[in-house]
């Protein structure tokens, strides 16, 4: 199988997202696009895939035009796609989330034969040793298994072709390597595959073939080593990132207690007891469950201690909910922006603004609120055609940096940070990392939980290593540690 797109042009309002772009797909092949946020190359799996359509262009399969309507029509050409954000739906089973829009083919003379639809998701989930049962409830599963659920969708058509938009940045280390197998198992059975990732680790890992887009633009075609990261990044920003991707870390550090954990114990958390300091930007280590993301939910108000002191500037604090944790000046960015951190069919300037809205007297005030976007939007390089754009519309790196505008909007005290730069290029990662320290700087606390331990590493002015919901170890200078360092603490 062979899928050809040629001169592909797609824009959104004023927005250009591709310009004449042309790509070639083989069967047997890994084929990874790579590109700055916005560069356009989550819109080109979606017109391969059906899910957009191109402005201008032309694609064929195998030679003969291929025109996808929408997804089904794609899905019944061979061409499936894995969605970057979540599409799982809580209030349905793991083998209806599987086989939605498939009942059909479970049902006989009107009646569903749903054990022959669980067995069939049970024998999908296992494929690619999923570690999951159809029988667990969705609730009791995290984001990483909800993301297999989404690949085992993908597979239920038995496709000729798999595409996958950033499939794993939302998943741990041990969920990535489950999709990074389920690719190479793919390619040995002579299907497409196509993915974007800003991870190089997992290019390097299962790649032959890198696309890298820059603008809407290809920039080229390149084979599997053919270039090293140096070169790959400065071809996607068109400057070189080989050196300062990480801001310098402040020289001295006040001695100012902004936040404290004074034997905070909750579901799923051991007495936990740990410092941050104005300026200081602390990191977490630890597996997903390890209790860094329970840490930073109980700081936000999201979760009730069961014992323990929170303390904010030397009072102590008990929230009643989240927004009174953002009113006392705690700012959280979640795990999950599109479910938690924002609003995708408000505008950019309404969810920048939302936490904290600008008020004259009893009323919202438009001119300020449109100011502090402004301001925002330029801080932190969001590429948004304008303030009122929906915010749908952005790139998946654009969308976290709106969802950091918003915590920054609040002028907070501490800043809770839950992988902040899940789903965003080496090139806006730089800038996020800028503005953080630029925070840091101007006195807040913040704390930082990551599965990307070389950012804990280059970011952190200390890392703190959780384990089984307890502190395991603490390290001081992380510019003198190593991963291994690290991970020998966490497991």
């Amino acid at each position: 199988m062979q899928i050809v797109a040629e001169d592909i042009e797609r824009s959104f309002g004023s927005t250009r997202a591709l310009s004449g772009v042309s790509l070639t797909l083989q069967a047997g092949r890994i084929h990874a696009l790579v590109g700055e946020n916005g560069a356009g190359k989550s819109t080109l799996l979606k017109i391969l895939a059906g899910a957009e359509r191109a402005d201008t262009g032309s694609m064929t399969i195998d030679g003969e035009p291929y025109t996808p309507r929408n997804a089904s029509y794609a899905r019944e050409r061979g061409v499936g796609l894995v969605f970057q954000e979540m599409t799982i739906n809580p209030a349905l089973s793991i083998a209806e989330n599987i086989f939605i829009g498939q009942f059909a083919r479970y049902r006989r003379n009107g009646i569903l034969n749903y054990q022959r639809m669980q067995r069939d998701a049970q024998a999908l989930l296992d494929a690619f040793s999923a570690e999951i049962s159809v029988r667990q409830p969705l609730s009791r599963l995290d984001l990483g298994q909800w993301k297999c659920i989404e690949v085992a969708r993908a597979l239920s058509t038995s496709p000729r072709a798999v595409l996958f938009d950033e499939s794993t940045a939302f998943l741990g280390h041990r969920e990535v390597n489950l999709v990074l197998g389920a690719m190479r198992a793919l390619k040995e059975q002579g299907l497409i595959v196509a993915f974007v990732s800003h991870h190089f680790a997992e290019v390097e890992a299962v790649a032959d073939v890198l696309t890298i887009l820059k603008d809407g633009c290809k920039v080229g075609d390149f084979a599997a080593g053919e270039l090293d990261r140096d070169q790959i990044q400065s071809r996607m920003v068109g400057r070189d990132l080989s050196k300062g991707l990480y801001p310098q870390r402040a020289s001295e550090l006040s001695k100012q207690v902004k936040l404290r954990f004074d034997h905070v114990a909750a579901d799923r958390l051991k007495p936990v007891s740990l410092s941050v300091m104005a300026g200081e930007i602390v990191g977490i280590a630890g597996l997903k469950g390890a209790g860094g993301e329970r840490l930073l939910e109980v700081a936000a108000g999201a979760v009730k201690p069961t014992s323990g002191k929170l303390m904010l500037e030397g009072q102590q604090k008990s929230f009643a909910s989240p927004a009174d944790a953002w009113t006392s000046g705690i700012a959280y960015l979640p795990g999950d922006r599109t479910a938690e951190g924002l609003i995708v069919e408000a505008s950019v300037l309404d969810n920048l603004v939302m936490a904290k809205p600008p008020r004259r007297g009893p009323f919202f005030d438009r001119r300020k609120a449109n100011a502090l976007a402004q301001s925002l939007i330029g801080r932190l390089t969001i590429k948004t055609s304008s303030a009122s754009a929906r915010s749908g519309s952005l790139s998946g790196g654009n969308l976290q940096k709106v969802v950091l505008g918003k915590c920054l909007a609040i002028g907070p005290r501490v800043l809770l940070l839950n992988n902040p730069t899940r789903g965003v290029d080496v090139g806006a990662r730089a800038e996020i990392y800028r503005s953080l320290r630029e925070a840091a700087a101007s006195g807040l606390a913040v704390l930082v939980v990551s599965e990307d331990l070389n950012e804990l590493i280059g970011l952190s002015d200390r890392i703190v290593v959780m384990r089984s919901g307890g502190v395991s170890a603490e390290i001081n200078d992380p510019a003198a540690t190593t991963e291994d360092v690290v991970i020998r603490s966490m497991i």
